[in-house]
């Protein structure tokens, strides 16, 4: 049988490292949708777990070209060459004050840009249909799959849908 594991935003890292671990065990093919996080290095995921990263941490809404010369590239230069000694934390300060929140006021594009990507990766894994058990792992699982799952289950009656990994479930489907 082959389990599915969702968890865009792969917030319980430990929970989820254990439950594939213990779906692997159990003698299934272990599939995971996970967003890639440096966390992961401290609860590492089983070798038997096929990993399918969503990538979407990686995206961000794209700096104005004004803003990344004029306001980052060129004041950063002159106030590097201009910070040493007693002046050495205007490129910090520069930071801070000026193009923190420039940063802050694009942090809702960003965030809209990531759910989006997030959605086309957990519809695009639920499209391909090659599962028997899908693991809605964490909340936002539930809230990105909800386009696609009514039609899914009602294609697939005897697919098993659960939140967690839970032997019990696979005991009352046998």
């Amino acid at each position: 049988m082959t389990v599915l594991f969702v968890a865009p935003k792969s917030a319980w890292r430990r929970a989820l490292a254990a439950e594939t671990r213990a779906a692997a065990d159990a003698g299934h093919r272990v599939r995971l949708l996970a967003e890639e996080h440096p966390d992961w290095e401290l609860t590492p995921l089983d070798e038997r777990v096929e990993v399918a990263w969503t990538g979407a941490s990686e995206i961000r809404a794209p700096e104005p070209t004004f803003v990344a010369i004029v306001l980052r590239r060129i004041p950063l230069a002159i106030l590097r060459r201009l910070g040493r000694g007693p002046l050495r934390g205007l490129p910090s300060w520069w930071r801070r004050t000026v193009l923190g929140p420039i940063t802050r006021r694009r942090w809702p594009q960003t965030q809209a840009l990531r759910e989006a990507h997030r959605r086309a990766a957990v519809e695009a894994v639920l499209a391909e249909g090659d599962f028997d058990w899908l693991v809605l792992h964490e909340p936002q699982a539930v809230e990105l799959s909800a386009a696609a799952l009514p039609a899914l289950l009602e294609a697939r009656p005897d697919l098993v849908t659960t939140f967690s990994f839970e032997t019990r479930a696979e005991a009352a489907r046998a």
